[in-house]
């Protein structure tokens, strides 16, 4: 266990403290991927086979280290971008009830709290495009492709609450703290 623990610790190290962070938010959500729709279907016992394609993401999340090692700044971005790209394709395939688009609330933080004075124009341009898709598609996303009923988004609606409120906290303290702030 302690050889598993220095490999991942090596794995997330990073000289530039943002870059850690979004280290470990990448690899908190990566992990998760999987379990997301084992949950669901642990709480509502619905059919969750179409919703194995979210946790498809998850090698992305999970090479945000890898490619924050060779650029910090890349690294960086491509968490915010593949977080809001993951929120927007599983609203569309869970459908709007199930409050999947709280997650672009995390991923707007990410983007607001991961740069940078000097990358500013950065950090204003993710957030704008975030908005923007959640601006252009909330609404729009069609049918789910999942025949659930209405308490079963009623429960998955409990559970992203309780994960984008845990996520929330981890972005804030794990940023915080890279930026001194906490």
């Amino acid at each position: 266990m302690k050889q598993v623990s220095a490999a991942l610790a090596r794995y997330l190290a990073h000289p530039d403290p943002l870059a850690v962070s979004g280290n470990l938010v990448a690899l908190l959500v990566g992990s998760n991927q999987p379990l997301y729709p084992l949950a669901l279907y642990w709480m509502t016992g619905a059919d969750v086979t179409g919703a194995f394609i979210c946790f498809l993401s998850a090698p992305l999340f999970l090479a945000v280290p890898f490619v924050a090692r060779r650029s910090s700044l890349a690294g960086r971005v491509m968490l915010v971008v593949v977080g809001a790209v993951d929120t927007f394709i599983s609203v569309k395939i869970y459908g709007a009830a199930g409050g999947n688009e709280l997650y672009l609330g995390p991923c707007i933080l990410l983007s607001t709290m991961l740069f940078r004075w000097h990358e500013r124009w950065l950090a204003f341009g993710l957030t704008a495009a975030i908005l923007a898709g959640l601006f252009t598609l909330h609404g729009r996303y069609g049918s789910s492709h999942l025949a659930w009923s209405s308490q079963d988004y009623a429960m998955m609606m409990d559970l992203n609450i309780v994960y984008v409120a845990i996520l929330t906290a981890f972005i804030g303290l794990s940023v915080g703290r890279s930026r001194g702030d906490a």
